[in-house]
């Protein structure tokens, strides 16, 4: 379980994320510290893959541009879709390439006030979604600094094969 000083200093490295061209707004996170309990998971590759994407690109009206690919049947639904690009095996662009390009330019975000951000959403996390008394749960994995730290505060070894991943949950009230 998370203390309050550990979800401070994990809020703190991600909101230093908001300020590049697109900024990347860890969503999943802020949600997960703002559940009743904050717990955290060091997992390796063996690990389940999400239930849906963690990263997905999107503009200043919530439309989806782009997202990760976490499943075979997502990955053959845009492989038959000729608007989708490829820009990574795991990573799709839903929306023309050109388009994306065309608003990142500083006449457009000028004259437009249009921006695009990396948001990672919150995710499922089932296995305490199951459990009886929970509700409200939401998962996220924190920015590498964030992860490194959780690690660190674990004292878990800085090690490419693990990842950290934080679940939120509330406890239902009776």
């Amino acid at each position: 379980m998370l203390n309050d000083d550990v979800r401070k200093h994990i809020l703190e490295i991600e909101m230093e994320k908001t300020g590049e061209l697109i900024p990347v707004i860890n969503v999943g996170v802020h949600e997960c510290l703002n559940r009743e309990y904050t717990v955290a998971i060091i997992k390796t590759a063996t690990f389940r893959p999400p239930p849906t994407p963690t990263v997905q690109l999107v503009d200043n009206k919530g439309n989806i541009l782009g997202e990760e690919i976490v499943s075979v049947e997502q990955k053959k639904k845009h492989e038959a879709d000729e608007n989708a690009t490829f820009v990574a095996p795991d990573f799709v662009l839903t929306v023309d390439p050109n388009d994306i390009q065309k608003t990142l330019t500083t006449d457009y975000l000028e004259k437009n006030k249009a921006k695009q951000a990396f948001i990672l959403p919150p995710v499922q996390f089932i296995e305490v979604e199951e459990l009886e008394d929970t509700c409200d749960v939401v998962s996220s994995s924190p920015d590498p600094l964030a992860d490194l730290y959780i690690k660190e505060y674990f004292n878990f070894e800085d090690d490419a094969k693990l990842a950290s991943i934080l679940v939120g949950f509330n406890v239902k009230k009776d």
